[in-house]
């Protein structure tokens, strides 16, 4: 099976980075439709990057924490956070 590495680094960094985020601005929304958009931005601006295996995935992960992978992934979900909390698609 193949999956795209940096869906599977933003779906971990969401949640604790919206937390972090939510202390400072406690306005922001954090419902599940807001959450999926956020991730839907964020990803449309990163690269995928596919493995097939746990191989690969292991493999991936380290190389991608070695280069800042983490910090760029960090970088575009504040910046999706930022958008959406601006534009809400909910009512």
């Amino acid at each position: 099976m193949y999956r795209n590495y940096i869906e599977v680094v933003v779906n971990e960094m969401l949640t604790p980075l919206l937390s972090e985020y939510k202390k400072t601005n406690p306005d922001i929304c954090t419902c599940d439709k807001c959450s999926e958009d956020i991730k839907a931005l964020a990803l449309n601006n990163m690269p995928p990057q596919y493995v097939v295996e746990e191989k690969g995935n292991i493999l991936k992960r380290v190389d991608y924490d070695l280069i800042g992978g983490r910090a760029h992934v960090t970088s575009e979900l504040i910046k999706a956070i930022q958008i959406v909390s601006s534009n809400p698609k909910h009512g």
